[in-house]
């Protein structure tokens, strides 16, 4: 009975762990912040949700819904499963922003528009993402190198301040 338990566990434990989808990410990828997205396809960051106001009548006035998903998503059936390894926070607004598509982003730094483009250190893995221009703090260009794997350039556009980036240990 103990070696067909011990079979079992060895036949089926490494099935599970090899069947998580992974993250496609950067090394230098953010940690602890969730993604925000904008009326369904504008990545910002927290500077645009400060901008509702100080009050929750304001922001109110704003916002139509949020939703906030906490759960791991499924990668074939939403396009931001990439974006949700720390949470993801979905704004419905009155409002527009202004924003620009990735390609734009691309061909303003000389690259191919079809690059990819990383947010935060994680890959947009939709064309369809627009980047709120107010929500970014800085936009790096990442070579190619034996640790990050890539084969091309691409742009890495962080919408965290930099003390905001990475988990800082306390203990």
């Amino acid at each position: 009975m103990y070696k067909f338990i011990i079979l079992l566990l060895i036949l089926f434990v490494p099935l599970n762990t090899f069947s998580q989808d992974k993250y496609f990410k950067l090394p230098q990828a953010k940690t602890q912040k969730p993604c925000l997205i904008f009326n369904k396809n504008i990545i910002g960051n927290d500077f645009l949700m400060n901008g509702f106001g100080t009050s929750e009548k304001e922001a109110r006035e704003k916002i139509k819904e949020m939703y906030v998903l906490k759960d791991k998503q499924n990668r074939e059936l939403s396009d931001y499963y990439n974006l949700t390894e720390h949470g993801l926070v979905l704004f419905d607004l009155k409002d527009s922003l202004i924003s620009k598509t990735q390609s734009e982003l691309n061909k303003f730094f000389g690259l191919d528009k079809q690059n990819e483009i990383y947010i935060d250190g994680y890959l947009l893995e939709s064309k369809k993402y627009r980047i709120a221009l107010i929500g970014i703090t800085e936009i790096e260009i990442v070579e190619p190198d034996g640790v990050n794997g890539l084969n091309n350039r691409v742009l890495n556009i962080w919408t965290l301040a930099k003390n905001e980036r990475y988990f800082k240990n306390e203990n």
